[in-house]
């Protein structure tokens, strides 16, 4: 790659000296014709500077490595018109038949023929052989050009080296010595189109926190580190690039990429104690080119944190690049359509009694090649979607809101840019009731202060609706912008609840924010409850209302409980319900 990208500088340098020979000789021409008795041979004359003419007019239409090899020996051949066979004297011709030649010399970058070498030098001593005489003019031109050879050669060979230091300056990351983001581009676009070729996209989780906490020079150790460690892991036939400040790509020739990525983040995890997310593109199968690889192992990485990080994710759409009802935007179009679009529903109870106090609505999607909404969301993503796709699910979610079973409600997360979106207040609007509603929103569509966020979340309080907080405690935010958004509902992150044991420093911060919802007049809702233990555990620290496999898996609208109370009895919990829609 980088040899393709040298001999595009190298050509582009011999152009330009082409450009000069050709003036140079246009100069000569010019010249002789309008001055005779500069030549001894008019027309001799002439014509030698003709074929430098001529060869740097080839040069300039018609850039070629072959041509370079044969061109300095014809412009040294056109010196034995001009100098051999003429009255050897040194004169404007002889002075611009050299510029023309070292022209050319430097041009071929410090590589000089010897042919072209050994044509320049007989045109030079030929006087010599012909008259049997030395003159002070011709040991003059001999000794100058000889200098001028030299001198050249040396020139050439110090910008050449010049030249490919910035050269690889330009295609490396100077601190890691990995290929730069349009090196490693270049490097994809090389790529036969049957090479399989394996694309591993690696991002380090929270790196942003060694330079925070460590310092800058903490961090760039640890990337150099990360460099050798993904080096040696990949093997040396492997291509590194450094695509962003955190974030590495990789190709590879290699039979099972999900194994050797798996392999990858766990050795970085254990030997520099870094977690990492890897989604995987394979060429042919998931892009035709550079680009679309990329893409596709974009899409896979966003699978891959959305999982929680230390993951690693292989694409499963159609390939990118193929285009029609075939490729992955017609696809996820037709299922922003509603095509291949499903809800389900789990049940959000009550800790005592396991009665259902509410129901999350899940999207499902049955299109395409996969069926997982990670997949269709971070697909979504890349292609400027999310919002729309976030607004089909909202339309097929809101079609259960009249039929929610009585005394209960319906949850549906709704992203910050989505609750911005003018459509939603439209879409509410056409319901007669919101008081079943609760329109989550994820802790982290809040870190920022935004006065159009609380707007939005007025009017659907206006309205009869109330919010929740999602995923509370993944680390997005404080209780700053929870206690500005004053909501109904506090979501714990599964993070949190998942493994809680008594008396561990997660149960100190649970009861903790138990005590905090009981007094701002919120209800916390555990999410991710699986076993019994857990279970017990929230119970007594007086969490209200759980969530989670242990009472049910999502399922079709609206799944029975085992011993569900009366569902005419009075509700302690009741309030304004729950929209979320999460994936």
């Amino acid at each position: 790659m980088e040899t393709l990208a040298q001999s595009a500088h190298v050509l582009r340098a011999r152009r330009t000296a082409a450009v000069a020979r050709a003036a140079l000789s246009g100069v000569a021409l010019a010249l002789v014709l309008g001055w005779p008795s500069l030549a001894s041979h008019q027309l001799l004359t002439a014509a030698g500077f003709a074929f430098i003419m001529a060869t740097s007019v080839v040069q300039i239409l018609v850039p070629s490595e072959l041509w370079l090899k044969v061109e300095e020996s014809v412009a040294g051949s056109a010196g034995i018109l001009i100098v051999g066979l003429g009255d050897q004297r040194v004169n404007v011709l002889t002075v611009l038949w050299l510029c023309a030649v070292a022209s050319g010399v430097l041009a071929r970058g410090g590589r000089v023929h010897w042919i072209g070498r050994a044509v320049l030098m007989s045109a030079l001593f030929l006087p010599f052989a012909l008259d049997q005489r030395v003159s002070p003019q011709q040991v003059g031109l001999v000794v100058g050009t000889i200098g001028l050879l030299l001198t050249c050669g040396r020139l050439t060979r110090e910008l050449s080296h010049l030249l490919e230091q910035a050269r690889h300056d330009a295609d490396h990351d100077p601190l890691t010595g990995a290929l730069s983001r349009s090196a490693f581009h270049r490097a994809g676009a090389a790529l036969a189109p049957e090479d399989r070729i394996a694309l591993l996209l690696v991002d380090l989780d929270g790196f942003g926190h060694v330079n925070k906490l460590n310092g800058h020079a903490a961090g760039d150790a640890l990337l150099v580190a990360i460099t050798g460690l993904v080096r040696e892991m990949l093997g040396g036939g492997a291509t590194i690039g450094r695509l962003g400040g955190d974030e590495f790509g990789a190709l590879v020739r290699v039979h099972q990429p999900q194994t050797l990525a798996e392999l990858l983040v766990t050795a970085l995890d254990e030997r520099l104690g870094v977690r990492a997310s890897v989604g995987v593109a394979v060429a042919p199968d998931h892009g035709h080119s550079s680009e679309s690889l990329l893409r596709a192992a974009d899409v896979a990485l966003r699978v891959a944190k959305r999982t929680g990080g230390r993951a690693v994710s292989t694409y499963a759409g159609e390939a990118f690049g193929d285009s029609g009802a075939s490729g992955p935007r017609a696809s996820l179009e037709r299922l922003i359509a509603g095509d291949g679009l499903k809800i389900v529903v789990q049940p959000i109870v009550h800790t005592g009694s396991g009665r259902p106090h509410a129901y999350e609505a899940l999207a499902r999607f049955h299109a395409g090649s996969t069926n997982s909404p990670l997949h269709w969301f971070a697909l979504a993503d890349e292609f400027g979607l999310r919002d729309e796709l976030e607004l089909a699910c909202l339309r097929e979610a809101l079609k259960l809101l009249p039929e929610c079973p009585r005394g209960t409600r319906l949850s549906v997360n709704l992203s910050g840019p989505v609750l911005l979106d003018p459509r939603v207040p439209e879409l509410l609007a056409a319901q007669p009731d919101l008081s079943s509603l609760i329109v989550e929103i994820t802790e982290e569509a809040i870190v920022e202060k935004d006065v159009r966020l609380d707007r939005a979340s007025a009017e659907l309080l206006a309205k009869g609706a109330s919010l929740a907080v999602d995923d509370m405690g993944a680390g997005y935010s404080g209780l700053r912008q929870i206690t500005a958004l004053n909501p109904a509902y506090l979501k714990l992150d599964r993070a949190i609840v998942s493994g809680i044991e008594p008396g561990s420093p997660r149960a100190a911060l649970v009861e903790a924010l138990v005590g905090y919802a009981e007094r701002t007049g919120s209800r916390l809702v555990a999410e991710g409850v699986e076993t019994r233990d857990e279970l017990e555990v929230l119970a007594e620290l007086g969490v209200p209302l759980i969530q989670g496999f242990y009472f049910g898996r999502p399922a079709a609208p609206w799944p029975e409980l085992p011993g569900e109370a009366d569902p005419d009895a009075p509700d302690p919990m009741l309030a304004p319900g729950i929209a979320q829609l999460e994936i």
